[in-house]
C-alpha cells in the first residue's frame, strides 16, 4: 500500500454526504417519503459528517497543512453547522404548528440566523488568528470563489426569472451555495498546490 493509498478520503466522505441528502430531497420532493422519514435520514446522513470531519484533519495534518487556529476553526464551524441544521430543519417541521404572524413563528423565521452569524463571526475569527500566511490566502481566496459563485448564480437566475424562464427560489439557498463555492475554492487550490 503506497502512502497515497493510505492518505484519508474526505472527498469520499463528502461525496457520500452530498449524494444522501441529495437523494433524500429528491425522494422527499416527488413524495416518495413522508414526514418524519426525511428528517430521520437526513439526522442519520449527519453521522456522516464526523468520518468526513476526522479524514479531512487527517490529511491536512499529514501535508502539514494543519495550523492551531485551523483546528479551532474546524471545530467552530462543525458547532455552528450542527446547530444552523437543527434550527433549519427544525424550523421548517415545527411551522405547522405554529400560528402565521405569530411571534413564535418569526422566532422559527429567525432562529437559523444566529448560528449563521456564528458561521461568518467564525470565518472571521480564523482570518484573525492564522499566522499561516498562505493557509490565511486560501481561506481568502475560497471565501472570494464562493462569493464570486453566488453572485453569478444569483445574477443569471435573477435574470431568468425576471424573464419568466424559471420560477422564484427561496433565497436562503445563498449562504449554503456559499459555503459549497468556498470549499470548491480551498479544495481546486489544495489540488493546485499539490501538482506544484
Amino acid at each position: 500500500m503506497t502512502a497515497q493509498q493510505a492518505m484519508p478520503r474526505p472527498l469520499l466522505w463528502s461525496a457520500l454526504f452530498i449524494i444522501n441528502m441529495a437523494l433524500i430531497a429528491a425522494a422527499h420532493i416527488f413524495d416518495v417519503i413522508e414526514q418524519p422519514v426525511p428528517i430521520i435520514l437526513i439526522a442519520l446522513n449527519m453521522g456522516l459528517l464526523v468520518p468526513m470531519t476526522r479524514a479531512a484533519k487527517a490529511r491536512q495534518e499529514l501535508k502539514g497543512a494543519m495550523s492551531p487556529a485551523l483546528r479551532v476553526y474546524n471545530r467552530r464551524v462543525l458547532f455552528v453547522m450542527v446547530i444552523y441544521m437543527v434550527a433549519m430543519i427544525g424550523g421548517g417541521n415545527l411551522s405547522h404548528l405554529v400560528a402565521d404572524g405569530s411571534p413564535a413563528m418569526w422566532a422559527l423565521a429567525i432562529a437559523p440566523l444566529v448560528p449563521l452569524m456564528g458561521m461568518i463571526w467564525t470565518m472571521y475569527r480564523y482570518l484573525q488568528e492564522e499566522d499561516d500566511e498562505y493557509l490565511r490566502h486560501r481561506a481568502t481566496t475560497g471565501a472570494l470563489f464562493g462569493l464570486a459563485l453566488i453572485l453569478v448564480l444569483g445574477t443569471i437566475w435573477g435574470f431568468l426569472e425576471m424573464y419568466g424562464l424559471v420560477g422564484h427560489i427561496w433565497s436562503w439557498w445563498v449562504f449554503p451555495v456559499w459555503a459549497i463555492g468556498l470549499g470548491i475554492g480551498m479544495c481546486f487550490q489544495r489540488a493546485k498546490g499539490e501538482e506544484e
